[in-house]
């Protein structure tokens, strides 16, 4: 009979009364379709509950059984991120083609004037990007990471994380803040008439509050006007549309907007400083030194300058809205979507972008490093069999004379080894590439094992030279 509780999913055709059972033929044919394996669990219409669980880094059909899987599903199969960049800049030919909007033609001839650099500014850049991507740097946090790998007490170790996740929403808040105007902003836009015109005017207020940094005015306002204004709108409507969603979207804004308050922040740190894992002279600091300390990080300075992911968000917004065509649009969801790829909570890796225009020539480069190869000791075996720690480094380059450039830096205790796949055109030159590396590591005191230059036959992938990656696979991680 049917499952009327629906306590479980319902199995496609489980109810069908068409059920075909083909009897064993006798004759010892061995073309038997209903033998039993009771090493393999089947569903009962005789489809797998795991579709491409034989080899799970090499099937591209849609997974249900793990979040996980899917991310690293998606990572194989999203698309090269140097080369969708490269067809919006050169489809740009550097000067903003003329028959699209001001708006975003303002917004594309700043970020392209952004990306013209010289070698210092290069620098600059590529720190900036590296420090802003760490959010967690600084003697502080490496004092809190030695003390939570060294301690056996899992309620210090939960202390640490508490700590670190309040310092994670606490440096979010700006974020937080604007997600939460943008949200009520369309939220106003999706209601009718009345609730609409109610719901601006509690947008002026949230608005007024955020410039005047007052939290738990903020959070008063949204948990007493915003939802149950949303929620009554809901209920009697029925509406299950845009305003519903972004109301359950900003339950978890709020949620974190909380947690980041600097009273819980402060409260966190002194309950961590009980527990004598912090020194005695941070410990002892007053509530504003403290803040002090914790803003006075590389992640802060690097932040608040980082003027690239700003432009870049709003080249992207601007185009995602259709702006320049759908061409572009095209372009710019699928960019954003390799980028969140590369910045999931899945990936241990740290992600940096490079665009740049060096003298008139265009390129996008893309980095992955793993930042805490340094300290794991089961990562690989040196030359001569002896374990040691391999720092790797990828790197992905697309150059708008030449082509497609993939870069793996390997470092260990024999020295460095470099492999390069190039287009035809540099290979052919490979012994002359090949000295001209050698010597660029030498000249920066890098002792050089191996380098190696070839023509590429198909792109190296993030997975195959981090199988750290797949260190997860081993977790029960139920997607529902």
């Amino acid at each position: 009979m049917p499952d009327l509780l629906g306590a479980t999913n319902p199995v496609p055709s489980y109810d069908a009364p068409s059920v075909k059972i083909t009897p064993p033929t006798p004759g010892g044919d061995t073309n038997i379709q209903n033998v039993i394996d009771p090493d393999h669990v089947t569903r009962p219409d005789g489809k797998e509950g795991q579709q491409g669980s034989g080899d799970a880094t090499s099937q591209f059909q849609a997974r249900f059984d793990s979040n996980f899987m899917t991310f690293v599903q998606r990572l194989r199969g999203a698309q090269d991120l140097p080369e969708l960049f490269m067809t919006v800049l050169q489809g740009q030919s550097v000067e903003v083609s003329s028959g699209i909007r001001s708006g975003f033609a303002e917004e594309m001839a700043q970020f392209l004037d952004f990306i013209k650099m010289d070698e210092g500014q290069l620098l600059n850049f590529l720190r900036n990007q590296m420090q802003s991507g760490s959010r967690f740097s600084g003697a502080l946090f490496q004092m809190l990471r030695g003390a939570f790998n060294g301690t056996t007490s899992e309620l210090t170790k939960n202390d640490i994380l508490q700590f670190a996740r309040r310092f994670g929403d606490y440096s979010s808040t700006e974020h937080i803040e604007d997600n939460l105007l943008r949200m009520t902003e369309e939220m106003s836009e999706a209601l009718p008439g009345k609730w609409s015109t109610e719901l601006t005017q509690i947008l002026a207020k949230l608005q007024n509050g955020v410039d005047a940094g007052d939290r738990e005015g903020n959070l008063r306002l949204l948990r007493e006007q915003v939802f149950p204004l949303v929620s009554k709108y809901v209920s009697l409507t029925h509406d299950h549309g845009l305003a519903r969603n972004l109301l359950s979207a900003m339950t978890l804004d709020v949620a974190r907007y909380e947690n980041g308050s600097e009273d819980g922040l402060l409260q966190a740190f002194r309950h961590l400083a009980s527990s004598e894992v912090i020194p005695k002279e941070i410990a002892d600091l007053s509530d504003g030194e403290l803040l002090r300390m914790l803003k006075d990080t590389e992640f802060f300075k690097s932040s608040e300058n980082n003027a690239f992911a700003d432009r870049l968000a709003n080249v992207t917004h601007r185009a995602l809205q259709g702006e320049d065509g759908v061409n572009t649009q095209d372009a710019f969801h699928n960019i954003m979507n390799a980028m969140l790829i590369n910045e999931s909570v899945y990936m241990p890796l740290q992600h940096i972008m490079l665009p740049l225009n060096w003298n008139g020539e265009l390129m996008f480069s893309e980095m992955w490093v793993d930042p805490d190869a340094e300290r794991d000791n089961r990562s690989g075996r040196g030359k001569n069999g002896e374990n040691g720690p391999v720092q790797r480094v990828l790197i992905k380059m697309d150059i708008r004379s030449l082509g497609a450039f993939d870069v793996l830096i390997q470092n260990r205790s024999e020295g460095v080894s470099m492999l390069v796949t190039c287009p035809k055109s540099v290979a052919d030159y490979s012994p002359q590439v090949t000295q001209s590396l050698r010597d660029i590591l030498a000249r920066n005191g890098l002792k050089v094992e191996q380098v190696q230059v070839a023509r590429q036959h198909r792109p190296l992938t993030v997975s195959e030279v981090f199988p750290k990656l797949f260190e997860r696979m081993s977790g029960v991680n139920v997607k529902v």
